[in-house]
């Protein structure tokens, strides 16, 4: 579902941002899933509380989760193709790995690495053929590369963070964060061009809202915080194909070759890295009482 619903997201961010101004339209995404959060939690009886303690590290998680993660990723696919600026965004995992070792101290081995290699790799393969587009606008590529160094270093941090907090409360709390850096954003630098969106965007607007916030990142954090983060980040690596796929049905964008050669090393890079996860799920057995 997170893989769908994040491929396709690619296209409509850049079908939108073509027309519209980016911040204001993240804003009102945001907005979209912290109503839509709020009445799930309102309906399923779930506390969004956060104590004063925890405060702090509500915002060390949602910096480098939401808040760099969308300000790099908006900004760079209004320069990049849709496709393309998926494929720079999921060199995440290679991030998160070299996050990961540096400072939390997470064994190294070779699996990972082969896998980590594997995605690279398909990158490289995919930003072959963007090669000169990237030259012609390295803002978009930077833009991007900041995104995805974000997002690994949130992903990571996300995974060895001490803070007891549910998914559904962490998650809205953390687009509550982007939704006040997005709106100060907007209203700094997008005011002239400011206008009421039309229909086909308010319905890109709540896609992007409720699928790809509320719904795909409850679903995510619950992710992060059960596998390592090298394996949270290969297991959505399917994600910039399906936005290549995206952006060709929708926005008539290019699909070469490569593009397939690099979904085999992906497929790779997953078979490597998730098989022992899945075997520890299915061997555990429950525990006899004394």
């Amino acid at each position: 579902m997170v893989t769908f619903s994040w491929g396709l997201n690619y296209p409509v961010m850049k079908f939108v941002v073509n027309q519209y101004p980016p911040a204001s339209y993240r804003a009102f995404s945001f907005l979209l899933g912290l109503i839509a959060l709020g009445i799930y939690a309102l309906l399923s009886k779930q506390s969004l509380a956060v104590q004063k303690n925890q405060i702090p590290e509500v915002i060390k998680l949602s910096l480098p989760n939401m808040v760099f993660w969308h300000v790099g990723l908006i900004y760079g696919i209004t320069l990049l193709q849709s496709g393309r600026a998926a494929i720079v965004g999921y060199t995440m995992p290679a991030w998160a790995l070299l996050v990961s070792v540096l400072f939390f101290k997470t064994p190294l081995n070779h699996k990972s690495l082969y896998g980590v290699l594997c995605s690279l790799c398909a990158t490289g393969l995919l930003a072959y053929q963007e090669f000169f587009q990237f030259m012609g606008h390295p803002l978009g590529l930077l833009f991007t590369l900041f995104a995805a160094f974000s997002w690994g270093c949130g992903t990571a941090m996300t995974k060895h963070s001490p803070l007891r907090l549910s998914t559904l409360a962490l998650t809205f709390w953390m687009l509550m964060s982007a939704f006040l850096a997005f709106t100060v954003i907007a209203m700094n630098f997008e005011r002239d061009g400011w206008r009421w969106p039309n229909g086909i965007e308010w319905l890109c607007i709540a896609y992007s809202g409720v699928m790809t916030f509320a719904i795909s990142y409850v679903a995510w954090f619950k992710v992060v915080r059960k596998l390592s983060p090298v394996k949270s980040g290969l297991s959505i690596m399917l994600v910039p194909i399906i936005g290549l796929m995206g952006g060709w049905m929708v926005l008539g964008e290019h699909i070469a070759l490569t593009d397939m050669a690099a979904l085999g090393l992906i497929l790779c890079a997953m078979a490597l890295v998730l098989p022992k996860e899945q075997t520890n799920v299915n061997t555990e057995q429950p525990k006899t009482p004394p």
